[in-house]
């Protein structure tokens, strides 16, 4: 049966909305605990850039999963496939299967060398998962009865408490060149994704300073190395064609904000959003957020980022076992990059 043009945009909305919906409801119910108190913390001098480890980044081999692992639930929230699981020490994690498992290894690694918080991330070609079902999603990912194809782990750590989300254009850093910074971070990575529901707050003990942290942190970086743009329209994920054919750093205005190569709002059929305002006002805000970054602070987290080596850089598509003329690839690329920012 041939369906005409207005049944096909029907149907496609719904499926667009049955995007949003889970997304917006999961951004209202991380906004609802507010009990947990702590020192906002977005920003801590990482001291020796050149020298860090992004093999591991914010982890490290002793914290990093261990076998056997047990399947405990499916999570049925966001984008990608993912399910929790419990690892030999007991510790908990979130695994993510598909194309973000890899380009959010490398992200979160990126962001935590040049001194912003960053949830841990360990990749693994291959797990095997005592226990795991047929799951709804990311089938294709699944090997066999229980192993798993290309996957992200991130844990679940008892002495990390998970509070709210938090705003771009409403944080105790407003104005401040460390905010500038991390949102040239996100444009640099083409993350089409950040949004407020990905914004979180971590309180952590810092013993140093006698006082609980609250971190703000980027909580999710999967949809970034690929080209950014709107729903509805092309943008892609972890994809280096894609991520080469974009451009960073348009130029500077009269204001001496820079003009970056960054769009996300939704487009064509993802306009229909319209329809849903919050999911649609909150994609339109989320782009306008990431504007009016002031040059000063561009040059500033390139000068950062410009201390970090191509070896660092190639140790951070290693972790994610990115083959070698990809890896490559995107080292050339995020170097032009950064030397975009120094130039400025």
């Amino acid at each position: 049966m041939r369906l005409s043009k207005n049944v096909v945009s029907v149907i496609l909305l719904l499926l667009i909305l049955n995007l949003c919906l889970p997304q917006f409801a999961l951004a209202q119910k991380a906004g609802k605990d507010k009990k947990l108190s702590g020192t906002p913390v977005l920003w801590r001098d990482p001291g020796d850039i050149s020298s860090r480890d992004l093999t591991y980044g914010p982890g490290s081999e002793r914290r990093a999963p261990a076998a056997p692992f047990t399947f405990i639930e499916e999570d049925k929230d966001g984008e990608s496939p993912k399910f929790a699981i419990k690892d030999a020490r007991g510790v908990e994690w979130r695994v993510k299967l598909g194309p973000e498992a890899q380009s959010e290894t490398v992200a979160t690694r990126l962001v935590w060398a040049v001194g912003y918080f960053a949830e841990e991330a360990y990749y693994f070609d291959r797990a095997r998962i005592s226990g795991l079902p047929r799951l709804s999603r990311g089938r294709q990912y699944v090997e066999g009865r229980e192993v798993v194809r290309g996957v992200r782990f991130e844990p679940r750590r008892k002495e990390v408490k998970r509070g709210p989300t938090w705003d771009w254009d409403n944080n105790p850093f407003k104005g401040r060149r460390e905010l500038s910074g991390l949102k040239v971070l996100m444009i640099l990575l083409n993350n089409f994704d950040a949004r407020k529901a990905n914004n979180g707050i971590l309180y952590v003990n810092n013993p140093r300073r006698r006082r609980m942290d609250a971190q703000y942190v980027v909580t999710d970086l999967g949809a970034t190395l690929g080209r950014a743009g709107g729903l509805g329209g092309t943008r892609t994920k972890n994809n280096l064609k894609d991520f080469l054919s974009t451009r960073f750093v348009m130029g500077v205005e009269e204001d001496g904000s820079v003009e970056f190569d960054y769009d996300t709002r939704p487009t064509r059929l993802g306009m229909f959003t319209v329809l849903y305002p919050p999911y649609y006002l909150g994609e339109v805000k989320k782009e306008k957020s990431m504007r009016g970054i002031p040059d000063v602070h561009a040059r500033w987290i390139g000068s950062l980022l410009s201390q970090l080596t191509d070896e660092q850089l190639r140790d951070a598509f290693r972790a994610a076992n990115y083959d070698e003329a990809t890896m490559e690839g995107y080292v050339t690329a995020l170097r032009e990059r950064i030397n975009q920012l120094t130039r400025l």
